[in-house]
């Protein structure tokens, strides 16, 4: 029984594309790693400079830690809701800010241990070093996708 009569280019022109996204967090602020480790998630804040940060529901996050010891992307993370209320005030490590309107992202894959995905290896394929926020393209997205 056929329950549908879509065409496959009708269902290929309708299926919404998942966008990448690469944030730094600063170890310095928040600890993102044992956060991360205990919870399986983290949030983060949707103000970036003059705008909002435009991420959707089920868009990858690519989360650089940045400190003196790892520096490097370490997470894969999914966007799992764009409308809640942090939960994460035990990991700050500075005051903390209540934000009941924030992104909450889902770990989703194993932690990067390696020795690449360090600031270099992002200049080297289009990504400033001093970036806190971007929307990545299909080439820079596949390439961190190969090291998780």
């Amino acid at each position: 029984m056929k329950l549908f009569n879509f065409s496959k280019k009708q269902i290929r022109e309708n299926v919404v594309t998942k966008q990448s996204y690469i944030l730094i967090a600063k170890e310095s602020f928040i600890d993102h790693i044992r956060c991360i480790h205990e919870t399986g998630c983290c949030y983060w804040r949707k103000k970036h400079g003059k705008g909002d940060k435009k991420m959707e529901k089920g868009d990858i996050v690519y989360i650089f830690i940045s400190d003196k010891i790892h520096d490097r992307v370490m997470y894969r993370m999914e966007v799992v809701s764009t409308h809640s209320a942090r939960d994460d005030a035990k990991y700050w490590k500075v005051r903390f800010e209540l934000d009941n309107d924030c992104f909450k992202f889902q770990n989703n894959s194993p932690v990067y241990m390696g020795e690449h995905l360090n600031r270099q290896d992002l200049e080297d394929h289009g990504i400033k070093r001093q970036i806190l926020y971007k929307r990545l393209n299909q080439e820079q997205a596949d390439w961190l996708e190969k090291y998780f």
